[in-house]
């Protein structure tokens, strides 16, 4: 039972945790301090649990609360998610590139060769490159910019990027 006095001492966070906002998650540690447990509670304005709760906690720093909790949340799992996709080499690590990704890298750079989805993704790719975005060779960044073809567009940026 969730009681001012026991709060006073003990008292961690609270956050709601239903969509609804019917409930609410009480964190607080045990009289030892060495345990932490949770109870869950009633969203009931005239509730005794709900009044003792608002002593330590406003609605707004509830609300702030439950907004903190779901984005940490988020975050791990979309951290997860990436930790998982990269060791199932669903996802490209920028800082390794293993090998098995190279077959992939040719199929998409010679096949299709016009389509100009690809072929504007690949100009900005280039365009993001140091070598290129910093060249003073203008003419042949505007023959980049003007390649019609995949190939086209390889060609002039590796032109770009032997004349320096």
């Amino acid at each position: 039972m969730i009681t001012e006095e026991y709060l006073k001492d003990n008292f961690i966070t609270a956050y709601f945790i239903d969509n609804a906002r019917q409930n609410i998650e009480v964190q607080t540690t045990t009289p030892d301090k060495k345990s932490v447990f949770t109870t869950i509670i009633p969203y009931e304005e005239n509730g005794s649990q709900y009044k003792a709760l608002s002593k330590f906690m406003s609605l707004d720093q509830l609300h702030e609360s439950t907004y903190q909790k779901r984005t940490q949340e988020r975050k791990g799992f979309e951290d997860q998610i990436m930790r998982i996709a990269q060791k199932e080499g669903l996802v490209l690590d920028k800082n390794k590139l293993d090998t098995k990704f190279y077959p992939t890298i040719l199929n998409a750079l010679f096949t299709d060769i016009e389509n100009v989805d690809h072929i504007f993704a690949l100009k900005l790719a280039f365009f993001e490159m140091d070598a290129i975005s910093s060249s003073k060779n203008d003419e042949a960044k505007k023959q980049l910019r003007q390649s019609k073809t995949k190939l086209d567009v390889i060609n002039s940026a590796l032109a770009i990027i032997s004349s320096k």
